[in-house]
């Protein structure tokens, strides 16, 4: 008999619920998945024995019903092993093929989708640059355009990534911005808040850390008060427990320190995301872009609390940056996208 159905993941057959029964199954799949919940021993105090076990079953089930049972429920326990040995192929398979990012550059662009790149190029100048959106269209592109992509920020290039690159995912964007999000109708955009102004206050404790003898440029702890100004008012409850494929942050405002809150909330939601993301599939890819990366806050905050969860991809794009602003000159506009990937 199969216990698989026509797609050879599911069960096409499950046991009948009789509680006795209910019970040792459970035990088995804990055993079988190297678990031993204490639910299980609980529920189970009163099948001590094999011989105990099928007695009680005898007494309560006539045995043509028994042997039938008993069958569906080996079946069923199959089932379970082979389910979970199919898991453990694909996980192991995600393992081999996460830390690799070389396929990213096999992703191939529609002559439509380049065509709308180079026109919101044109009309966003001094913004991402080809490069940069290159970088996070070959993660859409190697998700074939399936993706679960949370973006920070609404912009001309919205209706790009969430219509064009991500066709066929889900596109959620956070913007603090009404002007910006009222560009973006149809759209799934939610309004919210930071509260990190100013970003100099944040930037002079960088400062003060650096300046730490005995810190070296490391960080002191945030405290409660910091840790709670990280949050980000407006968003969807549940939204940053959710899981996410593709995270793009190009905001809020940071280039006038005195005014503006910086990217550091949206850089420290995506830590603590990437950190749960990674407990629960240790091995499925997920991609963030941090925009704007030769800015001090951002680049710091970045590599302070994304690298324990992900490695900088692009470090030799900074490098380069960096030598042509110390030489007086400029790379492609001068900004500076960076992909960490986990």
């Amino acid at each position: 008999m199969n216990g698989f159905g026509a797609s050879g993941k599911t069960c096409s057959k499950r046991a009948p619920q009789h509680p006795q029964l209910t019970c040792r199954l459970n035990s088995v799949r804990s055993i079988n998945a190297g678990l031993h919940h204490r639910l299980h021993a609980r529920t189970c105090t009163d099948l001590v024995t094999p011989n105990t076990q099928t007695r009680l079953l005898r007494q309560i089930i006539p045995k043509e019903k028994l042997y039938i049972i008993l069958a569906v429920a080996t079946i069923l326990v199959e089932c379970t092993d082979a389910t979970r040995i199919l898991a453990l192929n694909e996980e192991q398979q995600n393992c081999a093929t996460a830390a690799n990012t070389s396929i990213y550059a096999a992703a191939a662009f529609t002559d439509k989708e380049m065509s709308v790149l180079q026109q919101l190029v044109l009309q966003t100048k001094g913004q991402e640059t080809t490069y940069d959106r290159t970088l996070v269209m070959r993660a859409l592109a190697i998700r074939e355009h399936k993706a679960r992509m949370l973006v920070f920020g609404c912009g001309r290039d919205s209706v790009f990534w969430a219509k064009h690159m991500n066709r066929h995912g889900e596109t959620v964007f956070l913007e603090d911005n009404k002007e910006w999000a009222a560009l973006n109708v149809g759209l799934k955009t939610h309004l919210v808040k930071y509260n990190t102004a100013p970003l100099q206050a944040w930037l002079d404790k960088m400062d003060a850390d650096a300046a730490s003898a005995d810190r070296h440029n490391a960080w002191t702890p945030l405290n409660e008060q910091q840790i709670a100004s990280l949050s980000i008012t407006g968003a969807p409850a549940g939204l940053f427990e959710q899981w996410w494929d593709v995270i793009l942050v190009d905001a809020p405002m940071g280039f006038v320190p005195t005014e503006h809150p910086g990217r550091l909330a949206p850089i420290y939601m995506s830590a603590s995301m990437l950190a749960r993301q990674r407990a629960r599939r240790p091995c499925a890819a997920v991609d963030v872009f941090v925009h704007d990366f030769d800015r001090r806050a951002e680049r710091e905050w970045a590599l302070t609390f994304l690298t324990p969860h992900s490695r900088l991809v692009n470090a030799a794009d900074g490098l380069a940056l960096q030598r042509a602003k110390q030489g007086g000159g400029t790379v492609d506009g001068a900004k500076y996208m960076a992909w960490f990937h986990s």
